[in-house]
């Protein structure tokens, strides 16, 4: 059987959620959801490449992500409402509602 390889944006992603769980070990308590957030930023990235999902919620959930998670050093407040709002996004798409 021969092996299909894998993309090389996926081995990535896959060296990124690895190296930052073992990196979380030592790292402040916020790195957490940060990178949690940036590996949903990448995923969505790899996911509209891909051709395999709603591409316009995934590139504005993307944008959303990116334009926001940098707030986790000044405001935390300001990264918490971005979490929120994301899972709120998700949820209205699982639902079969995109607005």
């Amino acid at each position: 059987m021969e092996k299909t390889p894998f993309d090389q944006g996926t081995v990535e992603l896959i060296a990124y959620m690895l190296t930052s769980a073992r990196n979380l070990m030592d790292e402040p308590a916020l790195y957490g959801p940060f990178r949690l957030l940036d590996g949903v930023s990448r995923l969505c990235e790899l996911v509209t490449e891909s051709g395999h999902a709603d591409k316009e919620f995934l590139v504005k959930l993307k944008e959303k992500i990116d334009n926001g998670k940098y707030s986790v050093m000044t405001d935390v407040d300001s990264f918490t409402a971005l979490m929120d709002e994301a899972v709120l996004d998700i949820t209205h798409l699982l639902m079969g509602n995109k607005d």
